[in-house]
């Protein structure tokens, strides 16, 4: 079996708007670079899909409630933009002077989700929002961080306002192509203290039990690193979230290959555990 060495996390990159949930995923972002001392990259998109809605002409803005509505068209649309993009990178270099982090930003055009997957090949760790500024108050992932996190070649972590990474690390393990990617993921987060990862076993069938705790343990035994070792009951997203409340996990971590990385399944472990969720790769 070929060793998966815990992760080099050098390069993070942070999707930014100035929605709230995106304004949560810099503040966990930035303080994780602060950590790693890695290289914080701060990436905004000009939404052409946004442009292209404000060239149709029944396009309109309604500002505030007292105020009539107005004529949206392009350029209105490229100054809302261009105002916001200074208004994350203000927020972005705000944060990393205050926490040393070295930093750049970017501004690019184009549709949201592919310039992000793009920008994603040069970073070790993709920082999402769960919803974008257009995705309102919900509980549910938004569309853009679903697809980044089913379609990203790197790691993805998908955070919703208030949230912030923490410990224990929870990790669950079902021996998927990409399961020792995760728990590789979850041990560098874990920061080397073994108390603060749990390993959530997840076997494919029952009788794979036993070769899947086995490979756990040689992974760690290589890595010389310990860890408490929990199985589940079932493999759903009910069994997972009981696990984590028993263990108090503030943050957890997926292989991108699970079948818990299902829209549902993300949706009800973001929203009823509040913690952030990392896909790994």
């Amino acid at each position: 079996m070929t060793r998966t060495p815990k992760a080099t996390i050098a390069r993070i990159l942070v999707a930014l708007d100035t929605s709230p949930h995106s304004l949560a995923a810099l503040e966990a972002a930035s303080k994780l670079a602060a950590e790693l001392e890695a290289e914080l990259v701060g990436l905004f998109v000009e939404d052409t899909d946004l442009l292209r809605l404000a060239c149709l002409p029944f396009s309109r803005e309604l500002p505030y409630a007292h105020q009539a509505e107005r004529r949206l068209d392009t350029s209105t649309m490229e100054r809302a933009l261009r105002a916001e993009a200074e208004q994350a990178r203000r927020s972005l270099a705000t944060l990393a002077a205050r926490l040393q982090v070295q930093w750049t930003f970017r501004v690019v055009r184009g549709q949201v989700v592919r310039e992000v997957l793009m920008a994603a090949q040069e970073a070790d760790l993709i920082f999402m929002g769960q919803a974008s500024r257009r995705g309102g108050a919900t509980s549910r992932i938004g569309s853009t961080a679903r697809t980044v996190a089913r379609e990203a070649s790197r790691t993805v972590a998908i955070l919703r306002t208030g949230a912030r990474l923490g410990k224990p690390v929870v990790v669950v393990f079902e021996g998927s192509g990409s399961a020792e990617a995760a728990l590789a993921t979850a041990a560098r987060l874990a920061e080397e203290d073994h108390q603060n990862l749990v390993v959530l076993l997840a076997p494919p069938s029952p009788d794979q039990a036993e070769a899947l705790e086995k490979q756990v343990l040689d992974w760690l035994k290589e890595q010389q690193f310990d860890a408490r070792i929990l199985a589940l009951q079932a493999r759903d997203s009910a069994e997972v979230l009981r696990a984590i409340q028993r263990v108090d996990g503030r943050l957890l971590v997926l292989a991108g290959d699970s079948a818990l990385c299902t829209h549902d399944a993300l949706d009800a472990l973001l929203s009823r555990t509040g913690c952030p969720i990392i896909v790994a790769r």
